[in-house]
């Protein structure tokens, strides 16, 4: 056998086991098909009115995505998260 086979073989072999490997271990992405919410739900979900949503995305505090005035959206893990992180500065404090 040919030396430079033997090498391309053992290349291929090692890119598919790589190529496996790296798949294995891909951390989830979300699906933010299922996690997408409206400015109504996602101020329920907070447990605040929407005057007070609008004044926390204005602050900072959550997450606003889309664009213009008719395509916004949020994402529940995101709401979920922020609201984790305000109880933890409370707990500090």
């Amino acid at each position: 056998m040919n030396l430079d086979l033997i090498v391309k073989e053992l290349k291929e072999g090692f890119r598919e086991i790589i190529r496996e490997e790296l798949k294995a271990n891909r951390p989830q992405e979300p699906d933010i098909t299922r996690d997408r919410i409206n400015r109504t739900q996602a101020a329920k979900l907070a447990g605040v009115s929407l005057p007070t949503f609008a004044k926390l995305v204005k602050n900072g505090t959550f997450p606003e995505h889309g664009f213009g005035t008719r395509n916004k959206f949020y994402l529940r893990s995101e709401i979920i998260e922020a609201l984790h992180r305000e109880a933890d500065k409370k707990d500090s404090q």
